[in-house]
C-alpha cells in the first residue's frame, strides 16, 4: 500500500434514486479495473446480502478498492457504493464523509427523480465533487438530451460534464474512470501526523468480531498497533488491516487517505460505535466530529412468538444492530404478547427489511405491531415536568400517551415531501396529499412534462401506505422523497378498543382528532372477523374517553330452545326464551374474553384494505 502516494488516491461514492443503476456501474468498475474477472454472472456484486439479491435493492453501502493505470501511473481508487431508497439516508450520508466525490447517476429514460435531488445536495451540503452520470442509453426510450437539460436546470451543472453511459452494456465506462481521476482532488490528509481513523461502517463476523471499515485521515495503521477508541477510551491490539476489493484482501499496513478494514479483537455490540475515532496509544488526537444520530421515524413493536425464545431474539437484534447502527432499541412489554422490544426505524421499508434479515440471517420469527411514530407532549403544571423530569415528554409507546387534562398541547412530527412526477397526474396526486392533512409549500415545472411539488406531511399519514397510494395513482411514475421537518401542533386523541367494556392494551392507538372514527371502525371490523364466537354477545367498540365512537357484534352461538315445542301455548315458547336469556346475562358477567394471539397478529398486521 506503500507505492501509492495521497496524490493517487481517490476517494468516491456511487448516489443516485432507486433502481438507476449504481449496482451495475460499480460492477462494471470493478470488472474494467480487473478486480473481479468478467463473467455473465456479475450483477450486483457488491450486493452481498440474500435480502438484496431477492428485493434487488442496495440496503448496505459497500466498499472496494480498485487498481488503475492512468496516465503511467497506478492508482488507488475507493468506490463506496451507496443505498438508493429514502429510509437507508443515513447510510448515504455516512458513507460520503469517507469520500472526496461522487458520481451521480441518473437514468436517462426516467431523468431526475425525488431520491436524485435529495443525493445531490447531501454531497453538496459535504462540498464534494459531483460528476453527473447518464445511465441507459441503450434503452429505445432513452433521451439524454432532455436529462442534460434537467440537470442544468436543477443543479447549475454545465452539459458538457455529463457523461453518457450503458452500465449494462459497458459503454463510455472508461470516461467515468479518467473523470473521477482528473476532476475528485485527492484527500487533504498527512502520514507524518499520529493516526486519525474515521469509523464509518462495521460488519459483525461471530469468529473474528468486529469488523471496523476506517477512512484514514493521519498517519499510518499496520498489524500490531495499540489503538484506542475516542468514544469508548478502551485500548485494543489491531489483529489484522486490510482492503476490500470487494473481498478482504490483508496488507501489513493502511496510509492515510485510504480506505479499508481492520480487526482489532473487539468483542462487544457496542464497541464499534459509527462515526468513533480510532487513535495509537499515548498519541490522543483531537475526535472528528462524526455524525448526527439517525432519528428514528417509525416506532413497531417486536415480540417473540414463544417467549422460550426470548435470549435468542435477543443475541439476533444485537448482532443485527451492529451491522445496521440507525435502528434504536428500547425494552418494553405487554400483557398479550410477553416481554420484547419497541424498535425505531427510519422507514417502513427498512422495517420490512430488518425483520426479514432476522428470519434469513438468524431463523428468528417475530410479531411485529402496527408502526407509529413518536408524538410529543407539552406538560401543563409544574408538579408534572418535576414529576417527568421535563417540560416536554415523548411518547414512542401509544398505552403511555398522557391524559388532555396534563397536557397543553401535543405535537406530532412532520417531514418535508418531494414528489417528482408527470404533470397529467398532478390533479390526483394534489387530492391525495390533501387528503392525508398536507400542506402545499412549492411547484416548479423541472421541464415542459415534469414537476416537483414539495408538501408539508404530518409523518402519521404517510408512514404506512402513501407510497403505494402514490404509485398506484401515478401508474408508477411518480417518485417521492421526504426529509425531518420538526414537529406541529396538532389536535390528538388516545383510542382505546374495549371488549365487553374492558380496555385491551395493545390496541390502544393514537389519531387526528377528524379521522378517529374511520380508523375506529376499520379496527372493530376487523376484530368482529377474528375473534371466535362465544355462548353470549360480544361488544368490540371503539372509544376516546368515555364516548364511545364505533361498535361491532360478535353474535353468540344459540342453541334453539324452542325445538322441542310443536305448538302448544305461546306463554310456554316465551317462558322458555326468557329462561335462556337470564343464562346467557348471568354467562356474561361471569365470562371473561381472552384474544387469542393469532387475533391479534392478524389486527396489528398493516392489511391492504385501507
Amino acid at each position: 500500500m506503500s507505492k501509492f502516494p495521497v496524490e493517487n488516491v481517490r476517494n468516491f461514492g456511487i448516489i443516485a434514486h432507486v433502481d438507476h443503476g449504481k449496482s451495475t456501474l460499480a460492477d462494471r468498475l470493478l470488472e474494467m479495473t480487473g478486480t473481479i474477472a468478467k463473467t455473465d454472472h456479475n450483477k450486483q456484486v457488491l450486493d452481498k446480502l440474500q435480502v438484496e439479491r431477492e428485493r434487488g435493492i442496495t440496503v448496505k453501502a459497500q466498499t472496494a478498492s480498485l487498481f488503475y493505470n492512468y496516465g503511467g501511473k497506478l492508482y488507488l481508487l475507493n468506490l463506496i457504493d451507496t443505498p438508493g431508497h429514502v429510509d437507508f439516508n443515513y447510510e448515504v450520508s455516512r458513507s460520503l464523509s469517507a469520500c472526496q466525490g461522487v458520481l451521480l447517476v441518473i437514468d436517462a429514460n426516467e431523468g431526475i427523480q425525488a431520491q436524485t435531488v435529495a443525493n445531490f445536495f447531501l454531497a453538496f451540503e459535504a462540498q464534494l465533487s459531483i460528476i453527473p452520470i447518464i445511465n441507459k442509453i441503450d434503452l429505445k426510450n432513452a433521451d439524454p438530451e432532455r436529462v442534460e437539460k434537467q440537470i442544468e436546470k436543477m443543479f447549475d451543472i454545465p452539459s458538457d460534464e455529463c457523461i453518457k453511459i450503458s452500465a449494462k452494456l459497458g459503454t463510455n465506462i472508461e470516461r467515468v474512470l479518467q473523470a473521477v481521476i482528473e476532476r475528485i482532488a485527492p484527500p487533504k490528509v498527512s502520514r507524518e501526523n499520529p493516526l486519525k481513523a474515521l469509523v464509518f461502517d462495521s460488519t459483525f463476523d461471530q469468529y473474528r468480531g468486529v469488523i471496523a471499515n476506517v477512512a484514514l485521515f493521519d498517519g499510518v495503521v499496520s498489524k500490531g498497533d495499540k489503538i484506542v477508541s475516542a468514544h469508548k477510551q478502551k485500548t485494543y491490539e489491531v489483529n489484522e488491516v486490510g482492503i476490500l476489493s470487494p473481498d478482504e484482501q490483508q496488507t501489513q499496513k493502511l496510509y492515510a487517505g485510504q480506505v479499508g478494514y481492520l480487526i482489532a479483537g473487539m468483542k462487544d455490540v457496542t464497541e464499534a460505535q459509527i462515526g468513533d475515532t480510532l487513535y495509537l496509544h499515548k498519541q490522543p488526537v483531537e475526535p472528528l466530529p462524526g455524525f448526527k444520530s439517525a432519528r428514528p421515524m417509525v416506532f413497531a413493536g417486536m415480540y417473540p412468538i414463544d417467549q422460550s425464545e426470548y435470549n435468542n431474539l435477543k443475541s439476533a437484534i444485537e448482532k443485527l444492530t451492529l451491522n445496521d447502527s440507525s435502528v434504536t432499541v428500547h425494552r418494553d412489554s405487554s400483557l398479550a404478547l410477553g416481554a420484547g422490544w419497541r424498535l425505531g426505524f427510519l422507514g417502513l421499508l427498512h422495517m420490512e427489511v430488518f425483520n426479514q434479515r432476522l428470519e434469513q440471517e438468524y431463523n428468528a420469527s417475530v410479531i411485529l405491531t402496527t408502526p407509529t411514530v413518536p408524538y410529543k407532549a407539552v406538560l401543563s403544571s409544574a408538579k408534572l415536568v418535576k414529576e417527568y423530569r421535563e417540560k416536554e415528554i415523548t411518547i414512542i409507546n401509544p398505552a403511555q400517551f398522557p391524559d388532555k387534562s396534563k397536557v397543553t398541547e401535543y405535537l406530532e412530527p412532520v417531514v418535508l415531501g418531494t414528489i417528482i412526477t408527470p404533470d397529467e397526474y398532478t390533479g390526483k396526486i394534489m387530492t391525495l396529499c390533501l387528503a392525508r392533512r398536507a400542506v402545499q409549500k412549492n411547484m416548479v415545472f423541472i421541464d415542459q412534462n415534469r414537476v416537483m411539488l414539495e408538501y408539508l406531511f404530518p409523518l402519521n399519514e404517510i408512514v404506512v401506505d402513501f407510497y403505494d397510494s402514490l404509485k398506484s395513482l401515478s401508474s408508477g411514475y411518480a417518485s417521492f422523497d421526504y426529509e425531518d421537518a420538526g414537529y406541529q401542533t396538532a389536535d390528538l386523541v388516545k383510542m382505546d378498543i374495549l371488549l365487553n367494556g374492558n380496555p385491551v392494551e395493545e390496541l390502544v392507538t393514537i389519531v387526528h382528532k377528524e379521522k378517529a372514527h374511520p380508523i375506529g371502525k376499520r379496527i372493530c371490523e376487523r376484530l368482529k372477523d377474528t375473534i371466535p364466537r362465544q355462548l353470549f354477545d360480544i361488544a368490540i367498540q371503539a372509544a376516546i374517553g368515555s364516548k364511545i365512537i364505533a361498535r361491532e357484534t360478535v353474535k353468540a352461538y344459540k342453541k334453539n330452545v324452542l325445538a322441542k315445542c310443536y305448538g302448544g301455548d305461546i306463554t310456554r315458547k316465551m317462558k322458555l326464551l326468557k329462561r335462556q336469556a337470564e343464562g346467557k346475562k348471568r354467562m356474561r358477567k361471569v365470562g371473561n374474553i381472552e384474544v387469542p394471539k393469532d387475533a391479534f397478529i392478524r389486527v396489528l398486521k398493516r392489511q391492504p384494505d385501507k
